[in-house]
């Protein structure tokens, strides 16, 4: 018995007409029907069993627990750096820094004011 092809003329393969083969093709809307049909039926069931579910799942089969989880996460993050300082050129970035460290050191140089006597309570606790 053949098993090779049983129509191998491209034209008619997945074509209407006669000798088509309508079954071969891809019925139009299939995937959005299937989709949408598996995402009501999931919304259903995690309302019905919600955080049982994942429990259990998390409990008893962990690494399914743990693809779930990393299907959900974003696949691609944009990071926008909008401060004043992303967009400085080098020199400007090490003037700053030799700015900010010129304060602390003339910071360092100031003596510190004297601490605060502690408060003396007028009465004794035994």
């Amino acid at each position: 018995m053949s098993k090779g092809n049983p129509n191998p003329s491209p034209a008619t393969r997945f074509g209407a007409g006669d000798g088509a083969n309508p079954s071969r093709a891809k019925q139009k809307g299939a995937r959005d029907r299937f989709s949408a049909a598996f995402l009501t039926d999931l919304a259903d069931t995690w309302a019905e069993l919600g955080k049982q579910a994942l429990t259990a799942c998390a409990i008893f089969d962990t690494a399914t627990f743990c693809k779930l989880g990393v299907g959900v996460l974003p696949k691609q993050l944009e990071i926008e750096d909008n401060r004043p300082e992303a967009n400085l050129s080098d020199e400007q970035v090490e003037q700053l820094y030799a700015d900010a460290l010129a304060r602390l050191r003339s910071q360092k140089e100031k003596p510190d004011p004297a601490p605060d006597p502690a408060p003396v309570p007028s009465q004794r606790l035994n």
